[in-house]
């Protein structure tokens, strides 16, 4: 009889647990499932820079999301696929450290760069992405949701 009291209380917690999360994720009252809440902070928070020639800024973007959620508040062209890639790689926005040790091959893929800055989970985040490499091109490709602007050239 011992034995079965103690199945029986996890199994009651569990199911408690499992009826409260079905009505976190309905929004609160009012709200829908999955819909971000109008007073939630942003997860993400960025300004993207791209500048095709190197120099001349070439595109602007505000990106705004609440996980993998696009806000449209943000002015992101490609804000959906955008925000699902940050949420699932965060570290995409982890600058390489300066001592890494990092193979990469000496292809030149353009002149193009992106400056990404903001906030991410709270964080600062600044990141800077470039075609000078392979590490680079490779960088660029891993992030091109997040930077709209191809770059003609070697990656199209």
């Amino acid at each position: 009889m011992r034995q079965r009291k103690r199945l029986i209380v996890p199994a009651m917690l569990f199911g408690a647990g499992a009826v409260l999360a079905g009505c976190a994720d309905a929004g609160g009252p009012g709200g829908s499932p999955g819909s971000p809440s109008s007073s939630q902070a942003p997860t993400a928070d960025l300004q993207i820079s791209i500048r095709a020639n190197g120099t001349d800024e070439s595109a602007r973007y505000h990106l705004l999301c609440n996980g993998p959620l696009a806000l449209e508040q943000g002015e992101h062209p490609r804000a959906a696929a955008a925000c699902a890639l940050l949420d699932a790689s965060p570290q995409l926005l982890v600058p390489p450290a300066a001592n890494a040790t990092r193979m990469c091959t000496q292809q030149y893929g353009g002149p193009a760069v992106a400056q990404v800055s903001g906030t991410l989970g709270g964080r600062a985040v600044a990141r800077n992405f470039d075609l000078r490499d392979g590490c680079g091109i490779s960088d660029w490709t891993a992030a091109l949701p997040l930077l709209v602007d191809q770059p003609t050239g070697s990656l199209q």
